[in-house]
């Protein structure tokens, strides 16, 4: 199927590009990002044209990058600016593709399409990055699996009984109320459970004696495949604004047909200056995706054919409606931009 370009990408946390350089593979292009001497973090193809070392073997040096292989130097459009060989003759051939950058909600995108297209007001709006009252911890993973069956195992909750024993209790699958529902271009599953016994997980943010309380977990997607998880537990019919929350971004960056670079972020609402909140919800949101999702997900694949699920015919339950919406969406976004020509 492909992928879909004209889409902006999350390529590093911010924090994460310091004087070095960071590489990264989106939509089976190698990049590199770095600082040039604004601050600004650039993009480029992670290619010398000399040679095709990778830029990022090389160094950043007053704001240029350098290739570690022959010494040519790169500014953050991409032209070369210094050739140390000869007489220094610098053609248009020794210029590097570069691609658009723009930072929102602390992560780095970068826009794979036609760099007219980059707008900024395309980037995606994750209102759960705006919340106030949320304290966060961050963190990323590789994932040896297209990145479509990372997006399946996150819209659909109900395995998290059977495969995440800290986030759910035993039963959990028959007491959830499930329902999808479809926003235009995005799609929510919605799980509610009445009566549930207290996770693991909250037990870290949860202040009374109660057992047991009423738990939503809501997990919203938007194309190409960034993903927000609200979740919440309540006394009360509804969670309020005042129950412990803890909200989840799930930002996926399909490297290759088969391997999904993977940066979360989880945020509380309590329990806010506890280091070691911060710890243990740290570990154990890294596990359930280290040591839980990923052997499951990659041996799914093991299992199939190819990438394309719908192709395998798979026995569908209801509770894959949003899993399914998801990918009949991008199928036909990507159909759509590979049926116009190019300029």
């Amino acid at each position: 199927m492909g992928f879909l370009r004209n889409a902006w990408y999350p390529a590093a946390w911010d924090k994460d590009v310091t004087d070095g350089t960071v590489a990264i593979r989106i939509i089976d292009h190698p990049i590199v990002l770095f600082r040039d001497e604004h601050g600004q973090v650039k993009a480029l193809f992670d290619a010398c044209p000399h040679r095709f070392a990778p830029l990022s073997r090389g160094k950043v040096r007053d704001g240029r990058l350098v290739c570690g292989y022959h010494g040519l130097e790169f500014g953050g459009s991409g032209a070369c600016l210094r050739n140390p060989h000869g007489k220094g003759a610098v053609s248009s051939a020794l210029a590097v593709r570069s691609y658009p950058v723009a930072e929102r909600y602390g992560m780095l995108w970068v826009w794979m399409g036609e760099a007219a297209q980059a707008e900024e007001s395309k980037l995606p709006v994750l209102p759960l990055f705006d919340e106030p009252d949320q304290t966060w911890v961050y963190g990323q993973l590789d994932v040896n699996a297209n990145y479509e069956l990372v997006i399946d195992n996150l819209l659909d909750l109900t395995h998290v009984e059977f495969l995440h024993p800290f986030l759910a209790s035993p039963g959990n699958s028959e007491r959830t109320t499930f329902r999808a529902r479809q926003d235009g271009d995005q799609v929510n599953a919605f799980y509610d459970v009445v009566n549930e016994p207290i996770t693991g997980l909250f037990r870290l943010l949860w202040e009374g004696a109660e057992d047991f309380a009423n738990l939503k977990a809501y997990m919203h997607w938007q194309a190409p495949a960034n993903l927000s998880l609200q979740t919440g537990m309540s006394i009360r019919e509804t969670v309020q604004p005042d129950d412990p929350r803890i909200n989840i971004m799930h930002l996926l960056v399909p490297q290759s047909e088969d391997v999904t670079r993977y940066f979360w972020a989880a945020g509380r609402n309590k329990a806010r200056d506890s280091r070691e909140v911060s710890g243990m919800l740290h570990y154990g949101t890294q596990n359930a995706f280290v040591n839980e999702d990923e052997p499951m997900i990659a041996a799914v694949r093991s299992r199939m054919r190819s990438n394309d699920l719908l192709a395998h015919k798979p026995a569908l339950l209801p509770i894959d409606e949003a899993a399914i919406r998801a990918r009949r969406i991008l199928k036909g976004m990507i159909d759509k931009e590979q049926r116009q020509p190019a300029d």
